[in-house]
């Protein structure tokens, strides 16, 4: 397709789709809640396997971790779980528009903890770093803000799809008062600043991230992965805590939030990019501690071992690359 056709596309795609997305969110919006939580469900399980690219890259990935420790069946109960729960965490998005104090309570169990811990008191002194990944319902995280007035300004990292007017929608569904969402391409220089004048920067890191983006490998899971070096890097430059922070759901359709410990407290000696790694160990090792224990909460389908260090494919996922200046 030339170009010029291909500009096209884009716009009559832009022109469609915007008001399309309008709309649903309106109506997801002013529907019974029980009503989402039911279409979220039956479309999760509907994309579970109609998305045949994400469950190849879903049962890849639950192979390397699982092995026979879990049969085929399990494995895709596993993943179809997940599947809902990423239909989940969109849907609620629009659903809890515009979010409110008052929603986000009926939705987010706070335990009082977080708010009175030293880890809040913290955040709230010289800002820091949050980090999580695609569990749980990831995009009630940063409502977090709604309700903790005194927190600082927060800036996060969120993925941008090639419609800049669809990303427009999203921007403005994911900010919440001194909440700004940044999208990657450019995001990094916003986040770091947020830090650097006392906020919060919030970022999810269980992605491949490609080497001329900064990638760094990192353990996880038993094998070298691309990392974001992001969390590290302005924790170091910039002497700031960095939390993992998760959003769970529980029994009742609900969710109830977690924040962890400092993970840059006391990092062994070393340079620079001996700690920054040591840093990444460790956050990627909580990653890997949660998606064990409840592997039904996290995304599958993030072809999250995309670059690996060695010609071999070894025990990496077919889907796996060795192109370390590129990928």
């Amino acid at each position: 397709m030339r170009l010029s056709q291909r500009l096209r596309h884009l716009k009559l795609v832009e022109t469609v789709a915007v008001p399309v997305a309008v709309g649903c969110i309106k109506i997801i919006a002013a529907v019974p809640s029980r009503w989402v939580l039911a279409t979220a469900d039956a479309l999760g399980n509907a994309l579970s396997v109609l998305d045949r690219r994400g469950l190849r890259a879903a049962h890849a990935n639950l192979d390397l971790v699982f092995g026979d420790e879990k049969t085929r069946a399990q494995k895709q109960r596993i993943h179809r779980r997940a599947y809902r729960q990423l239909v989940r965490a969109i849907f609620l998005l629009f659903h809890l528009q515009p979010m409110s104090a008052k929603r986000y309570h009926k939705w987010v169990d706070v335990p009082e903890t977080i708010r009175d811990a030293w880890q809040a008191d913290m955040l709230r002194e010289q800002g820091g770093v949050l980090v999580s990944g695609h569990i749980g319902n990831w995009e009630m995280m940063l409502g977090l803000r709604v309700l903790f007035q005194d927190f600082p300004p927060t800036a996060f990292l969120a993925e941008q799809i090639p419609h800049g007017a669809v990303n427009s929608v999203l921007k403005r569904l994911r900010s919440h008062g001194d909440v700004i969402a940044a999208f990657r391409k450019g995001g990094a220089r916003a986040v770091i600043n947020a830090v650097a004048q006392g906020g919060t920067a919030a970022l999810l890191v269980d992605r491949n991230v490609r080497r001329k983006q900064g990638g760094v490998f990192a353990p996880f899971m038993g094998l070298e992965a691309r990392t974001s070096p992001l969390p590290a890097w302005i924790a170091l430059r910039h002497n700031v805590p960095v939390f993992p922070i998760f959003c769970f759901p529980t029994d009742d359709d609900r969710y109830r939030l977690w924040l962890g410990p400092n993970l840059a407290a006391d990092l062994p000696e070393g340079d620079e990019h001996e700690r920054l790694v040591a840093l990444l160990t460790r956050i990627n090792g909580v990653l890997e501690e949660v998606i064990r224990a409840k592997p039904e909460l996290w995304n599958w389908t993030l072809k999250r071992w995309k670059s690996r260090p060695t010609v071999e494919l070894g025990r990496y996922p077919a889907y796996s690359l060795h192109d370390p200046d590129r990928a």
